[in-house]
Protein backbone atom coordinates (compact mmCIF):
# COMPACT_ATOMS: atom_id res chain seq x y z
CA UNK A 1 0.00 0.00 0.00
CA UNK A 2 3.16 2.06 0.53
CA UNK A 3 4.19 1.77 -2.42
CA UNK A 4 0.91 2.45 -4.34
CA UNK A 5 1.00 5.65 -2.77
CA UNK A 6 4.90 6.36 -3.36
CA UNK A 7 4.26 5.92 -6.81
CA UNK A 8 0.92 7.99 -7.14
CA UNK A 9 2.69 10.52 -5.67
CA UNK A 10 5.67 10.61 -7.61
CA UNK A 11 3.78 10.25 -11.27
CA UNK A 12 0.82 13.58 -9.65
CA UNK A 13 4.51 15.23 -9.27
CA UNK A 14 5.41 14.32 -12.58
CA UNK A 15 2.30 15.61 -14.44
CA UNK A 16 3.16 17.80 -17.38
CA UNK A 17 1.99 21.32 -17.37
CA UNK A 18 -0.95 22.19 -19.62
CA UNK A 19 -1.68 25.78 -18.53
CA UNK A 20 -0.18 28.58 -21.19
CA UNK A 21 2.95 30.35 -20.94
CA UNK A 22 3.82 34.22 -20.15
CA UNK A 23 2.64 36.36 -22.58
CA UNK A 24 -0.03 33.92 -24.16
CA UNK A 25 -3.80 32.83 -24.25
CA UNK A 26 -5.46 29.86 -25.45
CA UNK A 27 -8.82 29.73 -26.74
CA UNK A 28 -10.88 27.36 -24.70
CA UNK A 29 -13.85 27.03 -26.40
CA UNK A 30 -16.98 29.18 -27.19
CA UNK A 31 -19.48 30.41 -30.25
CA UNK A 32 -17.48 31.57 -32.50
CA UNK A 33 -16.65 29.28 -35.30
CA UNK A 34 -13.84 30.61 -36.58
CA UNK A 35 -11.50 30.01 -34.10
CA UNK A 36 -10.28 26.51 -33.03
CA UNK A 37 -10.29 25.18 -29.66
CA UNK A 38 -6.64 25.18 -28.57
CA UNK A 39 -5.41 27.98 -30.30
CA UNK A 40 -2.82 29.51 -28.69
CA UNK A 41 -2.30 33.62 -29.13
CA UNK A 42 -1.99 36.87 -27.39
CA UNK A 43 -4.91 39.27 -26.29
CA UNK A 44 -4.27 42.83 -27.64
CA UNK A 45 -5.82 45.18 -25.20
CA UNK A 46 -3.79 48.43 -26.59
CA UNK A 47 -7.04 49.62 -28.23
CA UNK A 48 -10.00 51.67 -26.60
CA UNK A 49 -12.48 50.12 -28.75
CA UNK A 50 -11.67 46.33 -29.10
CA UNK A 51 -9.92 43.31 -27.95
CA UNK A 52 -8.64 41.57 -30.04
CA UNK A 53 -7.15 38.03 -29.94
CA UNK A 54 -4.65 36.94 -32.26
CA UNK A 55 -3.78 33.21 -33.01
CA UNK A 56 -2.07 33.04 -36.39
CA UNK A 57 -4.45 34.17 -38.79
CA UNK A 58 -6.91 33.99 -37.25
CA UNK A 59 -8.49 37.03 -35.50
CA UNK A 60 -11.17 38.05 -33.26
CA UNK A 61 -12.37 41.07 -32.65
CA UNK A 62 -14.86 41.64 -29.51
CA UNK A 63 -15.67 45.47 -29.74
CA UNK A 64 -16.01 46.82 -25.72
CA UNK A 65 -19.39 48.78 -26.30
CA UNK A 66 -20.88 45.03 -27.18
CA UNK A 67 -19.31 43.07 -23.92
CA UNK A 68 -22.76 42.42 -21.88
CA UNK A 69 -20.52 40.32 -19.16
CA UNK A 70 -17.17 38.71 -18.04
CA UNK A 71 -16.28 36.03 -15.90
CA UNK A 72 -12.40 35.35 -14.03
CA UNK A 73 -12.80 31.45 -12.56
CA UNK A 74 -9.50 29.08 -11.40
CA UNK A 75 -9.77 25.60 -11.88
CA UNK A 76 -7.28 22.92 -9.86
CA UNK A 77 -5.54 21.55 -12.98
CA UNK A 78 -5.40 17.94 -11.50
CA UNK A 79 -7.99 16.54 -9.80
CA UNK A 80 -6.29 13.53 -7.71
CA UNK A 81 -8.86 12.14 -5.30
CA UNK A 82 -8.83 13.13 -1.70
CA UNK A 83 -5.44 11.36 -0.58
CA UNK A 84 -3.12 12.13 -3.50
CA UNK A 85 -4.36 15.71 -3.16
CA UNK A 86 -3.41 15.74 0.18
CA UNK A 87 0.19 14.02 -0.30
CA UNK A 88 0.42 16.30 -3.14
CA UNK A 89 -0.60 19.47 -0.90
CA UNK A 90 1.70 18.76 2.19
CA UNK A 91 4.68 18.64 -0.46
CA UNK A 92 3.66 21.84 -3.09
CA UNK A 93 0.96 24.28 -3.68
CA UNK A 94 -1.74 22.57 -5.93
CA UNK A 95 -1.65 23.89 -10.01
CA UNK A 96 -4.22 25.95 -11.35
CA UNK A 97 -5.91 27.17 -14.58
CA UNK A 98 -6.66 30.63 -15.19
CA UNK A 99 -9.76 31.20 -17.01
CA UNK A 100 -11.52 34.42 -18.44
CA UNK A 101 -15.36 34.08 -19.99
CA UNK A 102 -16.57 37.23 -22.51
CA UNK A 103 -19.98 37.00 -23.28
CA UNK A 104 -20.99 39.94 -25.92
CA UNK A 105 -22.91 40.75 -29.23
CA UNK A 106 -21.74 40.65 -32.41
CA UNK A 107 -22.58 42.87 -35.51
CA UNK A 108 -25.83 41.15 -36.21
CA UNK A 109 -26.83 41.01 -32.31
CA UNK A 110 -26.41 37.23 -31.71
CA UNK A 111 -25.03 36.50 -28.47
CA UNK A 112 -21.14 34.76 -28.02
CA UNK A 113 -19.38 33.62 -25.41
CA UNK A 114 -14.96 32.96 -25.79
CA UNK A 115 -13.25 31.62 -22.98
CA UNK A 116 -9.56 32.08 -22.63
CA UNK A 117 -7.03 30.45 -20.87
CA UNK A 118 -4.78 33.46 -19.08
CA UNK A 119 -1.26 33.22 -16.94
CA UNK A 120 -1.62 33.43 -13.51
CA UNK A 121 -0.69 37.49 -13.43
CA UNK A 122 -2.60 38.34 -16.49
CA UNK A 123 -6.69 38.33 -14.67
CA UNK A 124 -6.28 41.46 -12.86
CA UNK A 125 -5.10 43.43 -15.65
CA UNK A 126 -7.56 41.89 -18.04
CA UNK A 127 -10.36 42.37 -15.46
CA UNK A 128 -9.29 46.00 -15.01
CA UNK A 129 -9.24 46.75 -18.88
CA UNK A 130 -12.46 45.05 -19.15
CA UNK A 131 -14.30 46.78 -15.93
CA UNK A 132 -12.89 50.40 -17.57
CA UNK A 133 -13.46 50.21 -21.07
CA UNK A 134 -17.25 47.92 -20.97
CA UNK A 135 -19.51 50.63 -19.64
CA UNK A 136 -22.16 47.95 -19.61
CA UNK A 137 -19.86 44.93 -18.41
CA UNK A 138 -18.80 46.37 -15.10
CA UNK A 139 -20.05 43.69 -12.93
CA UNK A 140 -18.87 39.98 -13.25
CA UNK A 141 -21.49 37.91 -14.67
CA UNK A 142 -22.10 35.66 -12.04
CA UNK A 143 -21.47 35.35 -8.20
CA UNK A 144 -18.89 32.83 -8.76
CA UNK A 145 -16.47 35.43 -9.21
CA UNK A 146 -12.95 34.51 -7.85
CA UNK A 147 -10.44 36.80 -7.90
CA UNK A 148 -8.15 35.01 -6.55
Amino acid sequence: MKKLAAICLLMAMALPLAAVEDGQVMYVGGTISSMTTGAVGRLDTTSDTILTFESGLNKLAIPYAAIECFQYTTEVTHHLGVLPAIAVGLLKARERRHFVRITYRDSSNASNVAVFEVPKQMPRSIQAVLQARAPRACKPCSASFNPE
